[in-house]
């Protein structure tokens, strides 16, 4: 999880091809000449190799300077069949870091801090495959709106930690010291190695979390070591503003549900319309098709094509055609027409990651305060504004919505996942990266405590297994 924050990001050119195209990381502007009908005036002289920003390969060179520390000492078994991350994308990190300047073997973090699921959210609030908590995604210039949420981008947020990481590597000067700070933080190590007398790591005190922050991963980038490719390659290819990605998918070919997972960061399966372009993570079989098709297509509406049926087009777009009906009153427009598209039903990413989480959504009642609300969950009003990214000055008004956790209040959504027990108990469900010293801190409470409650001897976890807990 990462727990600081650094300077102000360099924009770096990503991408400089021939015809006047320039595409930059800064304003994401796009110049070149307006394409024709065809879309000549973008792909003339731009092969499939130019168009992609990166194209993870497992032919690369892969280059290697993250020595392994103790991975003997994991608590947690990493192997390379056990890899819950596709290859193909493994070598789109990789290749990503590359480009940053970075050892691929970083490409191994993401398993130790999220076990690669983009939809990540820690109980505490750390997001997407990095881990990333709002207030350093904020600092990083990551974008975090209604539309799109950046920590679960895999090329933002891989781009944003390679910045982090690489600055960690550089003030301690040791890859295991950057990785136990980005961890737990740059000023616990900083205050570790003021009072230690060998001024290393393995040889100062840090928190428990973190001693066996760096054997997990030595163990992950160990097994990550020894995995082969086997899925397709993915490559990514700049999109413009206001696209739906839905009518993307129909008009490259690509399953509508696969392009959806491969870019959770859009909360709407669209581009944010307006200024910059995107990134946008595809097949690398398909990205010179996607990349013509997003900069020709008409980027809100579906072109209905001889032979389109409700079913043809349902199936193409992964729209219910109950749906398509609905939006265009049951009327198919004839071929050459524009069909209109109903917003997306898919749950944001940030929504599931929060509900995963044991957060439930609060709607403000008149004469609601951030104290109160905290107060009849037991908790601050720091941490009730920490849950929402706001300060405790903030104001809040009638009908605005809330993210808690506890025990829901009347006039609360969803389902949580930590109930309420008797006597202040709740419950929590094991899932995989959960330590004992972990949950105890979460919850406040001391590991032995824990251990009482739930009659065991020790500190071993299984996944689904269900503890009870009794915060202080």
């Amino acid at each position: 999880m990462v727990q600081y924050r650094l300077t102000v990001l360099i924009s770096v050119l990503l991408l400089s091809c021939c015809s006047g195209t320039r595409i930059h990381t800064d304003t994401g502007t796009y110049n070149d000449n307006q394409p024709n009908a065809s879309g000549s005036g973008i792909m003339s002289d731009i092969n499939s190799r130019s168009i992609e920003l990166f194209r993870g390969s497992s032919g690369d060179q892969v280059i290697r300077q993250i020595p392994l520390h103790a991975p003997h000492l994991s608590d947690l078994p990493y192997s390379p069949e056990s890899c819950p991350a596709e290859s193909g994308m493994i070598c789109l990190l990789q290749a990503i870091l590359r480009s940053e300047g970075l050892p691929v073997d970083l490409a191994a973090l993401p398993w130790v801090e999220s076990s690669y699921y983009i939809g990540d959210y820690s109980r505490v609030g750390a997001a997407g495959p990095w881990q990333f908590m709002s207030g350093t995604a904020r600092h990083f210039h990551m974008n975090m709106t209604e539309e799109v949420d950046e920590r679960y981008s895999w090329t933002s947020s891989t781009r944003t930690a390679s910045d982090y990481l690489s600055y960690l590597r550089n003030y301690f000067g040791d890859w295991h010291l950057a990785l136990a700070a980005y961890n737990c933080g740059e000023g616990v190590v900083q205050r570790a190695l003021a009072d230690a007398e060998r001024k290393e790591y393995g040889m100062i005190e840090l928190p428990g979390e973190t001693d066996v922050f760096v054997p997990r991963f030595s163990a992950a980038l160990d097994a990550l070591r020894g995995r082969e490719q086997d899925n397709p390659e993915l490559s990514v290819v700049l999109v413009p503003p206001g696209l739906d990605l839905r009518i993307l998918a129909a008009e490259s070919g690509i399953d509508p549900g696969l392009l959806a997972d491969w870019n959770r960061s859009f909360l709407k399966e669209r581009t944010p319309a307006g200024g910059r372009n995107w990134e946008l993570v595809v097949p690398s079989s398909r990205a010179a098709v996607v990349f013509q098709a997003a900069w020709t297509v008409n980027r809100t509406d579906y072109l209905v094509r001889a032979g389109d049926t409700w079913a043809s087009i349902s199936s193409a777009l992964g729209i219910s055609e109950g749906a398509l009906k609905e939006a265009n009153n049951s009327v198919l427009p004839a071929p050459g027409q524009f069909l209109l598209l109903p917003e997306s039903d898919r749950m944001p990413v940030n929504t599931q990651a929060a509900q995963r989480a044991g957060f439930y959504a609060y709607t403000v009642r008149s004469g609601d305060t951030l104290g109160g609300i905290g107060a009849s969950i037991g908790v601050s009003s720091r941490e009730v504004a920490a849950w929402n990214d706001i300060s405790t000055t903030t104001m809040i008004y009638p009908g605005q919505r809330l993210m808690l956790r506890g025990t829901p209040l009347e006039g609360s959504e969803s389902v949580q996942i930590i109930s309420g027990g008797s006597d202040g108990e709740v419950t929590h469900v094991v899932r995989h990266g959960d330590t004992m010293w972990q949950l105890a801190v979460t919850y406040g409470v001391s590991v032995e405590q824990i251990q009482e409650l739930n009659g065991k001897e020790n500190s071993s976890l299984s996944i689904g297994e269900i503890l009870i807990i009794k915060p202080e």
